[in-house]
C-alpha cells in the first residue's frame, strides 16, 4: 500500500498528492503537522521503503508511471466481432 505522509495545504505535499491522483491508482494520505514527524514532509511509504528524498520521489514516480502504463497496456478493452454470429462482444 502507499501511503503519502504530508502537509495539508503545502505546495509540494499537494503536488504529490496530484501526481498520484492523476495516476489513478489506490493510495491513503496521512496529514502531519510540519514540526511533528522524524522524516522531511513530504514523503511516500511503500511496503517497508520510505522515500524521503524529493530526487528519489521523483525516480520513484516516473518508475511507476511506466509500470503502470506497462500494466494498462496488457489489460486494455478489447473488443471483437464474432465470424461466425456477427455478434460484437
Amino acid at each position: 500500500m502507499i501511503t503519502l505522509h504530508c502537509i495539508k495545504d503545502d505546495f509540494k505535499s499537494n503536488r504529490l498528492e496530484q501526481k498520484l491522483k492523476e495516476m489513478v491508482l489506490a493510495y491513503k494520505t496521512v496529514y502531519h503537522q510540519a514540526n511533528e514527524h522524524s522524516h522531511p514532509l513530504p514523503y511516500i511509504e511503500e511496503d517497508d521503503a520510505i522515500i524521503t528524498d524529493h530526487e528519489k520521489i521523483e525516480e520513484w514516480i516516473l518508475e511507476l508511471e511506466a509500470e503502470l502504463k506497462w500494466q494498462r497496456s496488457l489489460s486494455g478493452d478489447g473488443c471483437f466481432i464474432n465470424p461466425d454470429s456477427g455478434e460484437i462482444c
